[in-house]
């Protein structure tokens, strides 16, 4: 617009104005200012120049509103105080930048000063909407309902540290604050990535659309706050359902995070701002239900969310059996946060790939490590022997949550590391702990027992030689009480009969013991292998006197003393006149 001088102004009005009837008139119309803002143009008109864009709404008796004639020139107004117009632009009636903001910006231009980078998508009638002339001053508006400004910020027209999050903090500052709080800031989220599209009217001036499911298809219950799902960071704001339930497997996110798996940004492809999904390689065998787990499966952790059957299959033991007892070290080669495979030193004899025990169950977690031994033990005929009835205690000192090895007490006499009992697999179980027995059971038989030793052990739980053992038979069961033991400290027990008879087997006949503890404490080697009288190995010894079965305990006898002194005497057989069933008396 052509600017227009002081004396300009005043010239063109007396011509206009002025002369007599007959002297000839200025027909033109006046200046734009002049029409604005009448007789205050002719002295302003550098400020009517800077006011004429808002000259439909704010005129200068609005600001300027008593006359004071005298005061300051011919018809002139006071000055408005700050009640009226409490920030005023710094260049006089020209708003500069703050233009966009109208009429408002006169008297508000500190306001328009903290709005004017919001400028291109709000302005003040979209808060203040309805125009009240006598309530907050001529012309004034109104102040927004909290159906428009639902969460104003502290300072109204400055969001302070949320601005971050652009004109949507100044009126939904809770929200922003939110969102801060869950994200730190805008980063890949913005407010439009989920309220996309501009819907005037809708929601409110200038509004957003809510976002649909196919965008936020599981809002948290407070839409912009997760609660403990904050952890899994922008993720929860849309996911929610998903980030619970893996909050409800993992507790928070350590080793597995949602960009683990949803590694890179496809913009578009799923919604805004969302990522891809993960292939086969990543995720080899998700759940069903890709973030829940079975409860089965979940007790593997992280793992149970790319190698769900895997879990299902260990899940029975992960009690004592945790995925990280074998896959201890992370390895980055096999994907984000995975772990290394074991080797032999820690698994020994892995169940199998799938992690499914089959026909090892009885073994239990055990097998997972040391399938071998569960092969050995079967073939052994000894499957009713599960490990933890020799190693009973856990022990860290042999590998994560290994057990102890079993003491003599326990395994008197071990079949071998191998747990494989070879020829003596005929006296199952039994040959693990008694090998020795089981050998000589092999070559040397109890008559027609052969080598059963249920016959005479009998199953009985609680036994204080340990669990599953079983109990010793008394002689006199299978032998009857028709035969009298000899000066016998056990006659009458289980063990009656067993001082001079080793009941597993002996190279000596009637099963005679190859060496006899002799009242006196001592033990003697003895040769039995004939019925002969007095002969080697025999009764009594011809040739070594003292050395017979029945002298190597004689000490005050008349006859065949244990020192290879004494009187002579027959030389048949010795229970010609001693007979078993007297225990050894002489016949009446």
């Amino acid at each position: 617009m052509k600017r227009w001088g002081t004396a300009g102004v005043a010239l063109l009005a007396a011509l206009w104005g002025c002369g007599d009837p007959g002297a000839p008139r200025f027909s033109g119309a006046p200046p734009p200012v002049v029409q604005a803002f009448g007789t205050c143009a002719f002295c302003h008109s550098g400020e009517a120049d800077g006011m004429l864009p808002v000259a439909a709404s704010l005129n200068c008796t609005i600001c300027h509103a008593d006359a004071r004639p005298g005061f300051a020139g011919p018809g002139h107004r006071a000055l408005p105080g700050t009640e009226l117009v409490p920030s005023y632009p710094p260049t006089g009636h020209r708003l500069g930048a703050d233009a966009a903001f109208g009429s408002c910006a006169f008297c508000h231009n500190d306001t328009s000063g903290e709005l004017r980078v919001f400028a291109g998508f709000l302005r003040c009638e979209t808060c203040h909407t309805a125009v009240l002339a006598a309530s907050f001053g001529p012309r004034h508006r109104s102040l927004p309902s909290a159906g428009q400004v639902p969460s104003a910020p502290p300072q109204a027209h400055a969001a302070g540290a949320n601005a971050a999050w652009g004109h949507c903090a100044l009126c939904h500052d809770r929200e922003a604050q939110d969102l801060t709080e869950v994200l730190g800031g805008p980063g890949e989220l913005a407010c439009s990535t989920c309220h996309s599209e501009r819907s005037p009217g809708v929601f409110g001036p200038g509004h957003f659309t809510l976002p649909s499911r196919d965008i936020v298809p599981a809002p948290p219950p407070r839409a912009h706050r997760p609660q403990a799902e904050r952890a899994w960071g922008s993720c929860a704001l849309c996911h929610n359902a998903e980030a619970r339930a893996v909050e409800a497997v993992l507790g928070s996110p350590e080793d597995l995070r949602c960009d683990t798996c949803h590694s890179d940004r496809a913009p578009g492809r799923y919604g805004p701002g969302h990522r891809a999904r993960p292939l086969n390689t990543l995720v080899p065998d998700a759940p069903s239900d890709p973030h829940r787990p079975s409860a089965l499966a979940a007790t593997s952790a992280s793992c149970a969310f790319c190698h769900s059957r895997l879990a299902e299959a260990v899940g029975p033991v992960t009690d004592e059996l945790a995925c990280s007892v074998c896959h201890a070290e992370a390895a980055a080669a096999f994907g984000p946060g995975h772990r290394r495979l074991p080797d032999v030193a820690l698994v020994p004899a892995f169940v199998g790939a799938d992690h499914a025990l089959g026909r090892w169950q009885r073994f239990g977690v055990c097998a997972y490590c040391h399938r071998d031994l569960g092969e050995n033990v079967e073939a052994s005929n000894a499957a009713e022997l599960g490990c933890i009835v020799c190693h009973r205690q856990k022990l860290g000192e042999y590998g994560p949550a290994h057990r102890s090895l079993p003491g003599a007490d326990l395994v008197p006499d071990f079949v071998g590391a191998s747990h494989f009992s070879d020829d003596r697999r005929i006296f199952g179980t039994c040959a693990f702990c008694h090998s020795d027995t089981a050998e000589r059971g092999l070559e040397l038989t109890h008559g027609s027992l052969a080598v059963e030793c249920s016959r005479c052990h009998v199953p009985r739980e609680g036994e204080p030689l340990g669990k599953g053992h079983q109990s010793v038979a008394p002689c006199a069961a299978c032998h009857g009480t028709s035969r009298r033991t000899h000066h016998d400290p056990a006659e009458g027990t289980a063990q009656e009969c067993a001082v001079c008879h080793n009941p597993h087997g002996s190279r000596n006949v009637f099963l005679v013991r190859e060496a006899i503890r002799t009242p006196m404490g001592l033990e003697r080697g003895v040769r039995f292998e004939n019925l002969r009288g007095s002969d080697d190995a025999g009764f009594t010894a011809a040739t070594r006197p003292g050395s017979g079965l029945c002298e190597v305990c004689h000490t005050t006898t008349r006859y065949f003393r244990g020192d290879g002194t004494g009187d002579p005497h027959f030389v048949f057989p010795c229970f010609t006149c001693h007979p078993h069933a007297l225990g050894f008396s002489v016949r009446p």
